[in-house]
């Protein structure tokens, strides 16, 4: 008997989220669209202010770099005559070492503010996803912060070596790695394991993984579109979806829309955590 089911017939008890459901089985985008939607519909409140609140502390940062940079940049205008006697001023600004390093701060606070936003966001998704009752405040509680960050940061080196020798590979590589995050959050996988465990999710239905890829970006393109506004709804909406293919495709489970969840975890004793096959 595997580890697996043993604890799946331990009283009753199965880990959060994942039962018997084979890999990569019964995920159809539609139905995925479905859920996504009416779960937004139930948790909208506390859903959307953490967005919003992620998205004023973004703005914040951005006003407050571009303000202090362009207080610590020089101007020179040079004036020109032609030779028709037109007269014109070209104005020149110049970066120093200060500007520099406030614009390096910058974008290393940004980088952790948007980073912690999407741990948050997808602790309080795969909260939903197990029928677990969510607030405002689970949202900005991300599980597992630093393999997170870690993970962010070598899917975005990887990306971007691959992207300098071709664009596609760097392409094929961020779609494939789409769930490395949600492993790392959910299942306390190293950073390298969770990208492994991503791409061995993703190729299992390479046609479902890419349709709701689409659709997530779609989303948030629409959100864009909307004067960003529409960003509050299609940003944790996206989540939700990409929360609900991972589950799916990785063996797990999301609570139907009929049912208020599953058991809260293992018996005492049993670790939490992925389960050897």
């Amino acid at each position: 008997m595997t580890a697996r089911r043993l604890v799946a017939g331990w009283g009753g008890y199965s880990q959060p989220g994942y039962g018997n459901q084979p890999v990569g089985s019964k995920f159809n985008v539609g139905e995925a669209v479905s859920w996504s939607w009416a779960k937004f519909t139930q948790n909208g409140m506390a859903l959307v202010v953490p967005v919003i609140g992620y998205l004023v502390a973004v703005a914040v940062i951005v006003g407050v770099v571009i303000g202090l940079a362009s207080s610590l940049a020089t101007t020179s205008t040079v004036t020109s005559t032609d030779a028709y006697g037109i007269t014109s001023e070209q104005t020149n600004v110049s970066m120093g070492a200060g500007g520099a390093i406030v614009i390096g701060v910058g974008y290393l606070l940004l980088f952790v503010v948007l980073i912690y936003m999407t741990a948050g966001i997808l602790t309080g998704c795969l909260d939903i996803a197990d029928g677990k009752p969510v607030t405002i405040a689970t949202f900005f509680k991300p599980r597992n912060l630093v393999g997170v960050i870690i993970t962010a940061l070598l899917i975005a080196v990887a990306t971007a070596i691959l992207s300098l020798c071709f664009i596609i590979p760097g392409i094929i590589f961020g779609f494939l790695a789409q769930f490395a995050l949600l492993f790392v959050v959910d299942r306390s996988q190293s950073p390298v394991d969770a990208v492994k465990s991503s791409i061995a999710t993703t190729r299992s239905d390479v046609g479902g993984s890419l349709l709701s890829y689409l659709v997530q970006y779609a989303a948030v393109l629409v959100g864009e579109a909307l004067c960003l506004v529409g960003l509050f709804v299609a940003f944790p909406l996206a989540i939700l979806l990409q929360t609900y293919t991972y589950r799916k495709l990785s063996g797990g489970q999301v609570v139907p829309l009929d049912q208020p969840g599953y058991p809260q975890g293992p018996p005492a004793g049993i670790p939490p955590g992925p389960l050897p096959a």
